[in-house]
């Protein structure tokens, strides 16, 4: 079977606001989870220990990293629409298991299905997005669409936290849970409703790929691996991306700091909301010069540090503009991501960007697991900025491969090219 353009389903309404309005409500549904505030507390009350907390962290961050780039190749040869419902269905699946047995085993296979949704999920969205756009000849759009979207997963975390406090009075965990195990059944239908546009820009020589799991494989890792643009877009994804987990150690980090416990849930509403002004900001400025966000980078690891070693409530100011800034980062690539991607495979692309994210994010587990032996957990926030600061220092570069208004160098045009003519001739 060979590669072309697909529409397996038309949508009915071709309007964007539309369009746009049930992929908001798809994140927020699938975002909006209560048990994300309370789990590490119910899971207490079960009897796992800190220790057993943190393999269970592990074995969330390798499921991800395990199935994120093999999702995104599926995503990229069935319908992505499903794909999607699927995710929604597998984080569902995993909270009724932590109601319902609340034991160890079943912590653990509900990190799994939570861990196999997010890998679903990640890549498909975007890809489905922007192709859905580009049909309609209104790809500058996905910008705006993007960072709101984005905006929108934050502010629904945060929802999240104040949700929790009222169904634990109602009901306890089990009510906690059962409302988030709702959310996320909400989401399949919804997710069903998305129109599934696929396109293809690519030359006579991907148009002769074999459409097979395999190729669109082998077509989004070459893109990223030969593409300048496109890889180090992926760089700077997967390391924003990466080093943002630090926010599972901030409640710990406000305790640190003197903040009670009731009024930490309040504290962290200052990085959430960052981080969603961060992102709308991406989708409104998004042709800001890669040195004036470099800038910005650089400023945030600065107030990320300072804040955190203040270990005062103040701090948590710092730490916001270190998420704002990081978001709007984040978001920023990935809109040139989407712009440069020219291959049939953009889900697997960008899931190979949230693959390295995973991996960025192990070591943050790991750096924190043996660091907090010897050094505060404030302490080990501050040295994030380190990296940070490293990566400010090399954006310029990593942002700038691409010049506004050229085709960036394809993969099937490069040497590379003649070895995926001969095995689309094979596999004919």
């Amino acid at each position: 079977m060979l590669y072309q353009v697909a529409v397996t389903r038309r949508d009915p309404v071709r309007g964007e606001a539309f369009f746009a309005g049930r992929i908001h409500l798809f994140t927020g549904c699938t975002a909006l989870i209560p048990l994300h505030a309370v789990y590490a507390l119910m899971m207490s009350d079960a009897g796992v220990s800190t220790a057993q907390l943190s393999t269970l962290f592990v074995i969330w961050t390798i499921t991800m990293s395990l199935f994120e780039v093999p999702a995104g190749a599926v995503a990229d040869r069935l319908p992505r629409h499903l794909l999607l419902a699927l995710a929604a269905l597998a984080q569902a699946l995993g909270f009724m298991l932590w109601v319902v047995f609340a034991s160890l085993f079943a912590f653990g296979a509900g990190f799994v299905l939570w861990g196999l949704g997010t890998a679903l999920r990640s890549g498909t969205l975007q890809a489905l997005v922007y192709d859905t756009l580009t049909a309609r000849g209104e790809a500058d759009r996905y910008a705006r669409i993007s960072s709101t979207n984005g905006a929108i997963q934050t502010m629904a975390i945060a929802a999240s936290s104040l949700l929790a406090p009222p169904l634990l009075l109602a009901g306890g965990y089990p009510a906690v849970g059962w409302v988030s195990v709702a959310f996320n059944l909400a989401a399949v239908p919804v997710a069903l409703s998305l129109p599934d546009h696929r396109r293809t820009g690519a030359p006579t020589e991907v148009t002769a790929l074999g459409s097979g799991y395999l190729s669109l494989l082998r077509a989004g890792v070459r893109e990223a691996a030969v593409v300048p643009a496109v890889r180090n877009a992926l760089v700077v994804i997967a390391f924003m991306t990466g080093l943002g987990v630090v926010d599972e150690y901030l409640p710990l980090q406000a305790r640190e700091s003197g903040i009670a416990v009731p009024a930490i849930p309040l504290v962290l509403f200052l990085p959430w909301t960052a981080m969603a002004v961060g992102g709308v900001a991406a989708g409104r400025w998004s042709r800001v010069r890669p040195g004036m966000v470099a800038v910005g980078l650089a400023a945030a690891a600065t107030m990320l540090t300072v804040g955190a070693l203040s270990r005062h409530m103040a701090g948590f100011l710092g730490i916001a503009g270190f998420y704002g800034v990081m978001r709007y980062t984040q978001v920023l690539a990935d809109i040139r991501l989407q712009e440069w991607i020219t291959g049939p495979a953009r889900a697997t692309v960008t899931s190979l960007g949230s693959f390295v994210a995973q991996t960025v994010a192990l070591g943050v587990f790991g750096m924190f697991g043996l660091g907090s032996t010897v050094v505060r957990t404030s302490t080990l926030v501050a040295w994030l900025g380190v990296p940070v600061l490293a990566l400010a220092c090399l954006l310029p570069w990593l942002l700038s491969q691409h010049r506004s208004g050229a085709d960036p160098p394809r993969p099937w045009t490069e040497p590379g090219a003649a070895v995926l003519r001969r095995e689309s001739a094979d596999g004919a």
